[in-house]
């Protein structure tokens, strides 16, 4: 064997060694993820969508942000960006009314009626969407849902850590050592970001998917490899099983 061929040998293995390792490189993980907001569901009659939080009467908005400020601490209140409301009613009202009293441009369509509506709740409830960024941990973005009722009562509290713990969330590069350390390779390889009632944690949740899905179409029945979830604050993890897939769904939604 002469020394060319000794040399593209050598040259053949460094790259096959380099595709391999490529499959486990941090940096085609993915980088950043985000986690939808959550809605509770009201049975209401009317709704309408707001896209101006000063469209919301004063005490409404007031009592939002003052549970926001107690919920998440004010830095972490400083970092969000509304996105939008949605009011939810059990009659329809008089806009012109609410124009005056309260600078509501648009509110309560009747193409949004439905029947059977709730009879125990303090309508109008308004149902309002934050978003919270943190890109220093790996999240895009999180939706934060809150919803207070006429009276000022939080009839759903956000899906997010209490603010003790908001500044110990386990950034996502943790999760990429792990993935590292069990050769799970980045290709078609998701990182999720939800929330565990149960615990009052997020936890970064990671599935490859192996095969789309069925003739039907993509998302018909994909076949999804679960690998492992990581509670975001105190770094525990689970492995996935078959008998927890159920449990895995009932946190999502």
């Amino acid at each position: 064997m002469n020394l060319n061929t000794i040399k593209n040998i050598g040259l053949l293995f460094l790259m096959l060694l380099l595709a391999s390792c490529n499959k486990y490189a941090r940096k085609n993980y993915p980088q950043f993820v985000s986690k939808p907001e959550s809605y509770k569901h009201i049975n209401s009659c009317y709704s309408a969508d707001i896209q101006n939080l000063d469209d919301i009467p004063i005490d409404v908005k007031n009592n939002v942000i003052s549970y926001l400020k107690n919920r998440l601490g004010n830095d972490n209140f400083q970092k969000l960006e509304f996105d939008h409301a949605n009011v939810l009613s059990n009659r329809l009202t008089d806009i012109e009314t609410i124009k005056t009293k309260d600078n509501i441009s648009a509110l309560l369509g009747e193409e949004d009626k439905r029947s059977d509506c709730d009879t125990i709740s303090a309508f109008p409830i308004y149902s309002v969407v934050y978003q919270l960024k943190n890109p220093e941990i790996g999240i895009e973005k999180i939706g934060l849902n809150v919803m207070i009722d006429n009276n000022g009562k939080t009839i759903k509290d956000i899906e997010f850590p209490r603010a003790e713990f908001v500044d110990i969330i386990i950034p996502i590069d943790s999760v990429h050592s792990e993935l590292i350390r069990r050769k799970i390779p980045s290709k078609n390889l998701t990182i999720e970001l939800w929330f565990d009632k149960k615990t009052e944690s997020l936890f970064w949740s990671t599935n490859t998917v192996v095969r789309k899905g069925s003739i039907a179409g993509p998302s018909c029945f994909p076949e999804i490899d679960y690998h492992f979830k990581m509670n975001a604050i105190t770094g525990k993890i689970t492995t996935y099983t078959f008998e927890t897939h159920e449990d895995y769904f009932a946190e999502r939604y």
